[in-house]
């Protein structure tokens, strides 16, 4: 609690208060994720295992509520209010009907099986969200236009999309930053590329580039400036062992860490933040080669959670892949919150989504968890 000292004119009192919490900033990082496992798709080796692959999979998203836990998850921010987010995995699931094929209700894309499935979860959060905030930026992972589905034998066009994305707090002046010129990274949207991608191969002859991203915004608030950056690195478990896939995720850290301080030195007055889904532990070792986490802190950026006093584990991920599961089975910290230079004082840093009270619906009512992430959310302060 702050103290006043009395006799104090109230307009100095007023600018002793202003001036104490001027140098704040409220950042939260949340992964949405789209409702399934990927693995059988990847695994599938024929075109019928990719075709029964990717339907079942869409049936497991569908099964997941997307738009309802998309209410939850739009719910969280409302709750904390923070200046920024970085959202990872805002996936868009679309379908067409199949040239020259009837669309007729309740087949192809209209199939009960997957239907639900098909929603934007990134409109969908803003909606929910009710122009309290805006997306100031994103960046487009993956994406599919045109995927021929069979569904009950029943042709459709599946199309997908993977955004990573930055809100903004209505009312606080923010802009995109221009990696590309500035980092001379593969441009996409508002935001880039890395370089190191995973090739996807399928049985249909088209492998699929796994692309992850990174984007910037800058932004103000209550005067101070800000740059926050916002990832999702490749998971680790693609191969869990060194030196090949294992090391994407490096190397896509590099990436970042490499951009996030040539734009610190630039302008070092603007103080950076890097948030997001880093699938990387603190604890994580590779044998001869730094982790992503161990490459920003060994570059000066802090761990905003190791600077709370009262944090505790900070467990983020994961729930089952269905996310039915009664109680939270959070097993490891990958969801981050990174400063440079160091925050003198980080008051208050939390986990959001991992209460039985968060779920989706009443206990016993069918309730899911909102993601299999729980979201993360710290209040920086400085000088």
């Amino acid at each position: 609690m702050r103290r006043f000292v009395s006799g104090l004119p109230g307009s100095i009192l007023l600018a002793t208060a202003l001036a104490a919490g001027a140098a704040e900033i409220d950042v939260m990082t949340q992964n949405q994720y789209l409702g399934a496992d990927l693995t059988p798709v990847i695994a599938a080796t024929t075109p019928e295992a990719f075709n029964t692959a990717v339907v079942a999979t869409l049936a497991r998203i569908a099964a997941s509520r997307p738009a309802e836990r998309v209410q939850a998850l739009a719910a969280q921010i409302r709750q904390r209010r923070p200046d920024v987010v970085g959202l990872q995995e805002a996936w868009r699931f679309g379908c067409l009907p199949y040239p020259g094929v009837p669309n007729l209700p309740g087949t192809g894309c209209d199939d009960p099986l997957i239907r639900d499935a098909f929603t934007d979860q990134l409109q969908g959060t803003e909606a929910a969200l009710h122009g309290q905030y805006r997306v100031a930026g994103r960046v487009t992972n993956m994406r599919i236009d045109q995927l021929p589905i069979v569904v009950a034998d029943v042709p459709a066009i599946l199309q997908v999309a993977d955004r990573d994305a930055i809100l903004v707090r209505d009312g606080l002046d923010a802009v995109a930053v221009d990696l590309p010129s500035l980092t001379g990274c593969e441009a996409s949207d508002d935001g880039c590329h890395y370089a190191a991608v995973a090739v996807i191969p399928t049985p249909l002859g088209v492998p699929i580039p796994g692309w992850r991203g990174f984007l910037a915004v800058d932004l103000a608030v209550r005067g101070q400036r800000y740059r926050v950056f916002n990832t999702h690195l490749e998971v680790r478990q693609l191969a869990p062992q060194p030196p090949e896939l294992r090391l994407l995720q490096v190397a896509q850290a590099g990436e970042l860490v490499q951009a996030a301080l040539a734009s610190w030195q630039q302008d070092p007055s603007r103080r950076l933040v890097v948030v997001g889904d880093f699938n990387a532990a603190p604890e994580d070792q590779i044998p001869g080669v730094p982790t992503p986490y161990q490459l920003l802190t060994g570059q000066g950026f802090a761990d905003a959670w190791l600077l709370h006093t009262r944090a505790g584990a900070g467990l983020t991920c994961c729930q089952a892949e269905d996310l039915s599961n009664a109680r939270s089975a959070h097993y490891e910290r990958i969801d981050h919150v990174f400063a440079l230079p160091t925050p003198r004082r980080v008051p208050d840093m939390r986990v959001l989504g991992t209460s039985p009270g968060d779920r989706t619906r009443p206990a016993g009512a069918g309730g899911l968890w909102a993601s299999d992430h729980a979201a993360v959310a710290a209040r920086l302060q400085y000088d």
